[in-house]
């Protein structure tokens, strides 16, 4: 896969290559690689690890604290139609934010070396390896930062 100048290597760790691919960056992204593997982000296993989720971890831990929240809310003092229609309204909020997210951030059009580079990392490995099952969602320690 090249870009005018640089050809990333596909069997190194992608993250730190992508930046260099310039404005060739958005034609190589929307060009799939499909196979079932995940391809290695970082060299680091540490940092590679905490790229990777399956699916259903992110309910796992999210719903419980989703529910510490609403029962923390209704112990304030808050009745339960309060209580209800606060998570109702929470609930469309997070959907249009989400929405708004992958529209207007996840899609930007890219061309420096650090905007490649997190454009990669945030969505774009999601249009390069769209069978890669491990990385469909955002993994709970980069939401814990990124909510911190």
């Amino acid at each position: 896969m090249a870009g005018k100048e640089f050809t990333v290597d596909l069997n190194k760790p992608l993250v730190f290559q992508v930046g260099h691919l310039g404005e060739a960056y958005q034609e190589w992204v929307h060009t799939p690689i499909v196979t079932d593997e995940s391809p290695r982000f970082f060299k680091s296993d540490f940092m590679e690890i905490l790229t990777r989720t399956v699916w259903w971890v992110v309910p796992l831990i999210w719903v419980p604290v989703a529910m510490w929240f609403i029962s923390v809310s209704y112990t304030m003092g808050h009745t339960l139609p309060q209580v209800v229609l606060m998570s109702v309204v929470g609930s469309f909020i997070w959907t249009f934010l989400e929405y708004c997210f992958h529209r207007f951030l996840f899609h930007i059009e890219t061309k420096s070396y650090w905007a490649n580079t997190f454009h990669y990392l945030i969505h774009g490995c999601h249009h390069k390896h769209p069978m890669d099952g491990l990385r469909l969602v955002i993994p709970p320690a980069e939401a814990a930062i990124l909510a911190i």
